[in-house]
């Protein structure tokens, strides 16, 4: 038996013995006569000179549908979720195909049917989600769907969110519009698909090829952004993006007549981009457009490109305003330097200047701080020496009067003071008194002063309360 499941590539001949079908297996048996029977498992099969095979398992989950063609012609569509084992003694094919789901109401599909697909659909179990449509035409002859001798065809479209699942005998149109390839290039029937988008951010990137009026060349890269306004006609046309791009070639063609080489070499070159992208330039583009149920709301440039004669005179032109620009810029830069050089000097001397000003008013400030200095030490002095004057003046005047006041006394005890002073025991008494006196310091020696044999003496001379000293030779 083996844990395996085997599938329609196990056939055997079965002379005598049997066979364990296990659950989720089934077999189809062809006796010696030749009679047929199908059994799913899981069963145990005893057989005689009979063949087996057993058979393939197909199963749909609920976004699927399971197409079965009978041999006796009939075709049915089992929706999912269903298993269903791939008999050849009853089917011709057995195939699994996921449903057409849309995910918003900006997706549509087209789907095409004859007379009896309505009663198809009404067959289809009721616990099965199918789209219904919501735009129907009926008996439509287009020659963009699919044909059908003999019979007469709906058109249905039918809008998301919602997941489709088709009955017999109904079609979805396959679409294929042009459109730009790997290379950039505009091919036909590179876009092949089913669902139908009609949000109305639409953008239509391409690149477009101008020749100017004196044969130049020269590449815009344009994006057109658009919108779909009437289904009908978008499914009338086979491939309306051809058709625009028709239209847009032509209205290329003449644009490039009214345009010349120096326009986009010079100052016009802005005036030449802005006619790019004025939608005044594509009449026949907006026109096929229109034709095809779509509207053009803008143009925009993305990218301008030159062929190689323009380019290299663009690039003469560029190189040699660069130069212009250059030696511009040089010549301006050596003027700013000139007169930051002559603002540097002028600025120097201006500091010179008024640091000499300044040097000059510290110096003259200097002298008359040290003339005043030299002055108040100079009246410093005089009123020291003032006071030293005055101080040894009034000593004097103490040590006088202390004589004065001794001399007195002696005269008021009736003393003949020339007679004392002249004997040595009167000068000894009074020479310890006398010695204090400045005013007799100029006459006293250490030694009594001889001049010529004589001896100084002094003479006093006394008037009422008065003093007078004087000396004399004897």
């Amino acid at each position: 038996m083996g844990i395996e499941f085997r599938s329609g590539g196990y056939v055997r001949h079965v002379l005598m013995g049997g066979r364990t079908i296990k659950d989720g297996e089934a077999a189809a048996i062809w006796n010696v006569n030749g009679v047929h029977k199908q059994i799913i498992g899981p069963r145990r099969v005893y057989m005689y000179n009979s063949t087996i095979r057993f058979l393939t398992r197909h199963k749909a989950e609920s976004h699927q549908y399971i197409r079965i063609s009978h041999r006796d012609g009939r075709v049915e569509h089992k929706y999912g979720p269903a298993v269903l084992y791939q008999n050849p003694a009853l089917h011709d094919s057995v195939s699994v195909h996921d449903g057409i789901r849309l995910l918003s109401e900006n997706e549509c599909i087209v789907v095409y049917n004859d007379s009896k697909s309505s009663a198809d659909r009404n067959s289809v179990p009721k616990e099965v989600e199918i789209a219904t449509p919501i735009e129907e035409i009926a008996d439509t002859e287009s020659e963009s769907g699919p044909k059908c001798h003999g019979e007469k065809q709906r058109r249905k479209v039918i809008k998301g969110p919602t997941l489709f699942l088709p009955a017999l005998g109904e079609t979805v149109r396959e679409f294929e519009w042009s459109g730009r390839d790997s290379d950039g290039a505009f091919t036909q029937s590179q876009n092949i698909f089913k669902i139908l988008k009609t949000d109305p951010n639409r953008v239509l990137s391409l690149s477009l090829s101008v020749t100017t009026a004196d044969s130049a060349q020269f590449t815009a890269n344009m994006s057109f952004q658009y919108h779909m306004n009437s289904l009908d006609k978008c499914l009338d046309s086979m491939d309306p993006m051809q058709k625009m791009y028709d239209g847009m070639l032509a209205d290329a063609r003449s644009f490039g007549d009214t345009v010349t080489s120096d326009q986009l070499r010079a100052g016009e070159q802005v005036a030449v981009m802005d006619r790019l992208v004025s939608l005044e330039t594509y009449p026949l583009l907006c026109q096929a457009a229109k034709a095809a149920g779509f509207v053009i709301d803008s143009a925009r440039l993305t990218g301008l490109s030159y062929c190689a004669t323009l380019q290299r005179q663009a690039n003469d032109e560029q190189h040699n305003a660069a130069r212009l620009r250059s030696e511009l810029a040089g010549k301006k830069q050596r003027r700013e330097i000139l007169e930051l050089e002559a603002e540097e000097r002028r600025l120097k001397i201006e500091q010179d200047a008024e640091l000499e000003q300044r040097q000059a008013e510290i110096r003259a400030k200097l002298e008359e701080e040290s003339h005043e200095l030299k002055e108040a030490a100079l009246e410093r002095k005089l009123a020291l020496n003032k006071r030293e004057i005055e101080a040894k003046r009034e000593a004097m005047k103490g040590e006088d009067a202390a004589t004065i006041q001794f001399l007195t006394a002696l005269n008021n005890m009736g003393v003949d003071m020339t007679a004392f002073m002249c004997t040595a025991g009167g000068m000894k008494v009074a020479s310890s008194v006398l010695s204090q006196a400045a005013s007799l310091q100029k006459g006293k020696r250490k030694e009594e002063h001889t001049i010529k044999g004589e001896i100084n003496v002094p003479k006093i001379k006394a008037e009422g309360n008065s003093v007078d000293i004087a000396w004399s030779s004897t």
